[in-house]
């Protein structure tokens, strides 16, 4: 059964949508299956993704449709059930159901087995929709800008998933999002969020215009500039994620050789009148000695090689590679590389 993955906040304009399309655009890349739920009025991800969907999620929650016959794809290995302003009607109607908190939970049951991810996307407040969301989730993921108001939200979200789902155990990652190292408010402030949370932090999503750019565009940032920060940021993120999740990636499909012709002339080895050919000689000791197989090092963009130890604290560096753009990181020191297939970083 896939993971429902709530991804919400209480306050808006924190990048929401942004991190919801890059997380699942690049696990897509991965080969995971995933379909994203907007369950926004404002109806963002279809923007985001650049698509047009015919049918919308209020007619799976109001007018009794199957979410299977909502979908619009979006990309490959990529799904999106999408929202518009119809939604602000829906709620009212789904408020006055007894069942009211699970709607959103029943309907996407029967998707769940199609799918290794179903994301859905919240607004900025707890709406009858974003209640339905969290009660369906398995796993909660928190964006949040590194600024005053934002962390007070998260603050009040912690205290609202503990009342709706019993515990804060199903928050998975809290993602600080527009991070500017050049500002001391958002390094001090960074630095409070990962005291008082500790390894939920997640290492921040920089400020980058071409995320903002990309989604203007209907891209996402693998596709409009792989050689950002922004995607670096989100290959890292999406790596992480999926180390968390113990997600994977197919092994790919092992071709099978064809069988050979059948023939009811013998062949010269099946032939014994035909003598077997010589057998191979002895190695001697000009034959090459069978080369041991070897740790994996990661190649720079100049063609050299990175050692796979940690420069500060000599740990092991683990690496990223999402939309040809590979990122070397240290989990215990957060020690970060980004090495460019060609061209600069912008």
């Amino acid at each position: 059964m896939g993971r429902i993955v709530a991804v919400t906040n209480l306050k808006g304009g924190i990048g929401k949508t942004t991190t919801v399309v890059n997380i699942s655009a690049g696990l897509a890349l991965k080969g995971a299956r995933v379909l994203l739920v907007d369950v926004d009025a404002q109806g963002n991800l279809a923007m985001a993704l650049g698509v047009s969907p015919r049918r919308t999620l209020y007619e799976a929650l109001v007018d009794g449709a199957r979410a299977a016959d909502c979908r619009t794809p979006a990309r490959h290995n990529l799904d999106l059930i999408a929202a518009d302003a119809t939604l602000l009607t829906a709620q009212p109607t789904i408020a006055r159901r007894p069942d009211w908190p699970r709607v959103l939970e029943q309907i996407l049951r029967p998707l769940r087995s199609e799918y290794d991810f179903i994301f859905v996307d919240c607004g900025g407040s707890l709406t009858v929709l974003n209640l339905n969301a969290l009660h369906a989730a398995s796993d909660v993921i928190v964006p949040t800008t590194v600024e005053p108001f934002a962390v007070r939200g998260l603050e009040m979200l912690v205290v609202q998933l503990s009342r709706v789902k019993g515990s804060a155990s199903s928050l998975r990652a809290i993602v600080p999002t527009l991070f500017d190292a050049r500002t001391r408010q958002s390094v001090e402030l960074l630095e409070q969020l990962r005291e008082r949370y500790g390894s939920l932090v997640t290492a921040p999503i920089r400020i980058n215009v071409r995320l903002s750019e990309s989604s203007a565009q209907g891209k996402t940032i693998y596709e409009y500039d792989p050689r950002s920060r922004g995607a670096a940021d989100y290959a890292q993120l999406v790596e992480r994620l999926s180390d968390l999740w113990g997600f994977a990636p197919p092994a790919p499909a092992q071709p099978v050789a064809p069988a050979p012709a059948s023939s009811a002339r013998p062949t010269p080895r099946e032939d014994p009148s035909v003598a077997p050919p010589p057998a191979p000689p002895p190695p001697t000791s000009a034959t090459p000695p069978t080369v041991a197989p070897h740790q994996e090092a990661v190649v720079t963009g100049a063609g050299g090689l990175l050692s796979l130890t940690c420069p500060h604290c000599g740990g092991p560096l683990r690496r990223a590679t999402v939309a040809c753009y590979r990122v070397v990181y240290c989990d215990h020191c957060r020690y970060r590389r980004q090495e460019l297939a060609g061209g600069v970083r912008r």
